[in-house]
């Protein structure tokens, strides 16, 4: 077992890997269909509302009756799914692994969608409580034993590749020694409504990079591999699947559902993908592509492999499993994962269906047809590309072969530390550093304050292109508002080539959702056909991130972190990671939320929010707020070479999940004790409910006698964005040298803590916070 926190010189492999989509409900299963050919479309009885006659898709094959049938569709498949790669790992009642050492990071695109149905048709609000991604994960994974975090990331159809990428980074950052990292997306009538408003789907059959392909054919899928570092997994003896060699992420800072048309992002991960796993494109044996079989997408993709691989290729086989499962969305880029590495362990190249070599429209293209080809494949490439121009892309590697991935691209002794150097403040009543040091300073308010009052377009305007951003949710808004004055804060501006290369990672909760049930009330009122196409694709998690991305230029990774209070801690301990490991030298980090009816109803009915008049009830609960927070994240030597003077630095972090074992306070302690913060200033996310009790529970079981501060008094609950704001505020008033610990504690029971250290900066009160151009 690693040293907690300790980077490893060690490759990443695969030792279970597990799948259930429309050809089976095991790995094994689906793979043995695929290799005959055949194509899982049909009927869709579990899509909610009726669909035109003679639709088809691809609903994932049934799992035995008296498999936790009380389960919603969602959790219930995916929680097959990571049991069956447990298995497959050798790990199911095996106690190799500490639960604290084990962590999840699951992929999605719509999460417990299905349940904004069921409320929507009965009126009944308590089906809201598995609607979010957090609450999908806890049933799907609860009694697992799983204790070291559970993260849900979205970057929409390439959510399961970029899952697979973050838990890698933890590996190889030793912040865990197993992770279960995959994606999943159920069937329902909002993806298909939505993608059919788009004009995607395909009436006949979906032909991959074929003359006169129509679009895609919508599916579910369900994918998870469990990864290790090799080292260890040979030490317990495990089989190794195959080697992570290689990710690769970026951003086409495009269009929100329109790829580049030369590709250029694609690219970008691509030759990232190969360049970390030090590999040439003369070494790939088979291209898992996206392949949506959508006319803009496969001729995008198309100029990126005809870049990457120039001469070779002809001779690089293109697989397009989507051909034979549909396009499964969140769990797409995982689900084929799982699929390329049984071709390399079979050594087979599957002939996609509905594809005949006489009709690819690209000169050179070699989309495997005909027959299954028997092939020595010992590397692939898959590539996920999706909405807002978020691409992922990962080598695997034969078990066996040789690894010549460049030194820089391992975890070594030396990690640069991660600067806080820029901070943004979009707050009701607070929009900049003076006002929010103003409301900061108002410690000891007697009581949460009364519902804060809106923040409005006019008080974040000059941080936003107004004529761009004048149809998007106060979500995204919010994010873009907080995003630039962080940028500005940290001066970026005036480096564009290093604001281009950076990274961002998004924390939310709730996301878009004023947008999200508008758009599905309509299909509840009006049918499937009805849908709002601007609505689906503006209500989408990752919405902020491609807004951003196009905005600033930001042409890095993209992802968003969803579904959890600690959301916003977690994209913030994701970034220090990356830039602590090398993979990134500028992130910025986000949270938002926006506010919604919907969802205040939904946590008054659990007694969580306050109810009565303006929210200023006598009785426990949180007064529910809104807006965002954003720093930027740096590598001290990148910052220190262009001459920023950082406001802090992140020193570590550490999330936990309760289990059976141990409840949130459990969680609590368990992250608390891996930093071990000593006596040192702690900022809680006391929020006037059980959290509060599990917190100061947490700390005795931590050993911290420590008082837990909370901002909860001066801001409301801000959900994801609540433990931003507790570190904001220490940025203002705290002494350099201080070392603080910010702690979120989400209603699942995760809990995330984050070590840091003030350095010679302080929020500027005087500071203007507005500039002549915006972007």
């Amino acid at each position: 077992m690693s040293d907690h926190g300790a980077p490893r010189d060690a490759g990443i492999v695969v030792t279970g890997v597990a799948a259930a989509a429309s050809l089976g409900a095991t790995a094994e299963a689906i793979w043995r269909e695929i290799l005959v050919g055949k194509c899982g479309m049909g009927p869709m009885p579990e899509v909610e509302s009726e669909l035109p006659p003679g639709s088809v898709g691809g609903q994932a094959a049934d799992l035995p009756a008296d498999y936790c049938p009380a389960l919603p569709r969602e959790a219930r498949y995916l929680r097959w799914t990571v049991e069956h790669a447990l298995a497959d790992a050798g790990l199911i009642a095996k106690g190799e692994y500490q639960a604290s050492r084990v962590c999840a990071v699951l992929g999605t695109t719509l999460h417990g969608i299905r349940a904004g149905g069921r409320f929507l048709r009965s009126g009944d609000i308590s089906h809201l409580r598995s609607f979010s991604s957090s609450a999908t994960a806890r049933l799907a994974l609860r009694d697992l034993n799983i204790g070291g975090g559970v993260t849900t990331t979205c970057s929409a159809c390439s959510s399961s590749l970029g899952a697979i990428a973050l838990g890698v980074t933890l590996l190889e950052t030793g912040q865990a020694d197993v992770v279960i990292a995959g994606g999943y997306d159920a069937i329902s009538e909002y993806a298909w409504a939505g993608f059919n408003a788009l004009r995607l789907i395909a009436p006949g059959p979906l032909r991959p990079f074929c003359r006169g392909r129509e679009g895609m054919k919508i599916a579910e899928g369900y994918g998870v591999v469990v990864l290790e570092r090799a080292d260890e997994a040979a030490g317990r003896g495990a089989t190794i699947r195959a080697q992570v060699s290689g990710w690769g992420e970026s951003a086409d800072a495009h269009h929100l559902t329109q790829p580049h048309p030369q590709g250029e992002g694609a690219l970008a991960a691509m030759r990232q993908a190969l360049g970390r796993a030090g590999v040439t494109p003369r070494e790939l044996g088979m291209v898992a592509a996206h392949a949506t079989g959508t006319p803009d997408n496969d001729a995008s993709e198309f100029q990126a492999l005809s870049r990457l691989l120039g001469e070779d290729l002809p001779r690089v086989p293109v697989v397009g499993f989507k051909s034979f499962l549909g396009h499964t969305l969140g769990g797409a880029g995982a689900v084929e994962l799982v699929m390329s590495s049984l071709a390399m362990r079979d050594g087979r190249v599957p002939a996609c269906p509905n594809v005949d070599a006489s009709a690819v429209e690209f000169a050179g293209l070699r989309v495997a047809s005909g027959e299954t080809e028997p092939q020595d494949i010992g590397r692939t490439l898959n590539t996920s590309l999706g909405f807002g121009g978020a691409n992922t892309c990962v080598v695997l590697s034969k078990p066996g072969v040789r690894d010549d991935a460049p030194a820089t691209s391992r975890p070594v002794d030396f990690r640069p530390e991660a600067w806080i150097t820029g901070v943004g403040i979009v707050l009701p009543g607070s929009v900049g550093h003076a006002a929010f040091v103003r409301r900061a300073r108002q410690a000891g308010l007697a009581e949460p304050p009364v519902r804060p009052e809106r923040l409005d377009d006019a008080a974040i305007a000059e941080y936003l292109n107004v004529r761009r951003v004048r149809r998007l949710s106060q979500y995204v808004k919010f994010t873009l508002a907080a995003a630039t004055m962080a940028v500005r804060d940290a001066q970026l501006q005036d480096h564009p080539a290093r604001l281009a290369s950076a990274n961002a990672i998004l924390g939310s909760a709730h996301g878009s959702a004023c947008f999200c049930f508008e758009y599905y009330s309509q299909i509840i009122a009006q049918g499937a056909l009805a849908a709002n196409p601007v609505l689906f694709a503006e209500g989408v998690p990752n919405a902020a991130a491609a807004h951003l991305s196009t905005g600033l230029g930001v042409r890095g990774a993209c992802q968003t972190i969803i579904g959890s209070r600690t959301a916003g801690l977690d994209a913030l301990a994701l970034a220090a990671l990356r830039v602590q490991s090398g993979a990134a030298e500028t992130v910025i980090v986000v949270a938002a939320e926006e506010p919604c009816e919907v969802v205040s109803r939904a946590y008054s009915s659990i007694g969580l929010e306050r109810s009565g008049a303006d929210g200023a009830s006598v009785q426990d609960g949180f007064t529910s707020s809104s807006g965002g927070v954003a720093f930027v994240v740096e590598s001290s030597s990148a910052a220190a070479a262009r001459g920023a003077v950082p406001y802090a630095s992140v020193l570590g972090s550490a999330s936990a999940q309760a289990t059976r074992f141990a409840g949130p306070a459990g969680a609590v302690a368990s992250a608390l004790s891996r930093l071990a913060p000593s006596a040192e200033t702690l900022v809680g996310s006391a929020c006037g409910t059980w959290v509060d009790r599990a917190e100061k529970l947490g700390l005795r079981r931590a050993g911290l006698l420590t008082t837990c501060e909370s901002v909860h008094d001066r801001f409301g609950e801000v959900f994801s964005v609540t433990p931003l704001v507790g570190i904001a505020a220490q940025l203002a008033d705290a002494a350099s040298g201080t070392r603080f610990t910010s702690l979120c504690t989400d209603w699942s029971g995760a809990a995330t803590a984050a070590q840091f250290e003030v350095l010679d900066r302080r929020l500027d009160c005087s500071m203007p916070q507005h500039a002549e151009t915006r972007p």
